[in-house]
């Protein structure tokens, strides 16, 4: 089977994987205390600080991913949410709202969007930590709502390493996490672990060569993020979003990549 082939018959979710040096930390982490109870703490706002600066917002809280912080937020919120079409389909569609949800990379094309000022933002970076060193997200202060994980980045989604990060103080997660200290001991420290050692470009600088390749041999355009490319190629219609068609390269690269480090 060739490459357009095997795209063809792929679904239309995007199924990262784990690059040899985050693959090792996992494998080698363990949790050390089975019974301690602190409040949570991360280095991940200064971390991200090169692609994108959330030190203005002081309240951050441990997710089971970025869903589940979109959970948290949206049983709460009061107001009618706007998301575009196509756009992350957790929440449900509307063409109106007082908020906008947006995610950026957008999870339409995995490209660089520009974040409205206009109206309140919540804001998805699922993609950030697949990006180059040029790129820089500026946070206009109507973004509210910062929402992030190692799932897409990293290739970790079984692992739920989420961040969520709010200007105000989130009622439900105040108690649960800020009182109870209820929250993913092993895979948050398991995050800390990764983020001290890998660097929030290695896996783009990793893995673009392949990204490259497969773009010019399958007449794609790379997207920002090295997971994605995009294509008018109508053969790829079933990949549609927004005005073009959302092509996962995750398991063509990955085969380039284990061949060269097997």
């Amino acid at each position: 089977m060739n490459q357009k082939e095997r795209l063809l018959k792929q679904s239309l979710a995007i199924r990262t994987f784990p690059i040899a040096k985050i693959k090792a930390i996992c494998d080698k982490f363990k949790l050390d205390n089975h019974t301690e109870v602190k409040p949570f703490s991360s280095n991940i706002t200064e971390w991200l600080e090169p692609v994108i600066n959330l030190s203005d917002f002081p309240y951050l809280y441990p997710a089971n991913g970025v869903t589940e912080g979109l959970n948290y937020w949206y049983m709460q919120e009061n107001r009618k949410v706007f998301r575009h079409k196509d756009d992350y389909v957790w929440l449900p569609e509307s063409h109106s709202g007082d908020i906008i949800y947006l995610s950026c990379p957008s999870s339409i094309d995995g490209n660089i969007v520009d974040i409205p000022t206009t109206m309140p933002v919540a804001l998805d970076i699922a993609y950030v930590g697949s990006l180059s060193e040029k790129i820089k997200i500026e946070v206009p202060y109507n973004v509210e709502k910062v929402f992030f994980s190692l799932s897409k980045c990293f290739g970790l989604r079984n692992y739920r390493i989420g961040y969520y990060w709010s200007r105000t103080p989130d009622k439900q997660l105040e108690r649960l996490i800020g009182s109870a200290k209820y929250y993913n001991y092993h895979s948050m420290q398991l995050g800390e672990k990764i983020i001290k050692e890998v660097s929030p470009y290695a896996v783009h600088n990793t893995l673009k060569k392949y990204q490259d390749k497969i773009c010019r041999d399958l007449n794609f355009s790379a997207s920002d993020s090295v997971w994605l490319a995009t294509t008018e190629n109508e053969e790829y219609n079933k990949f549609k979003k927004g005005n073009a068609n959302r092509i996962s390269l995750c398991d063509l690269i990955q085969d380039e990549y284990n061949r060269r480090i097997i």
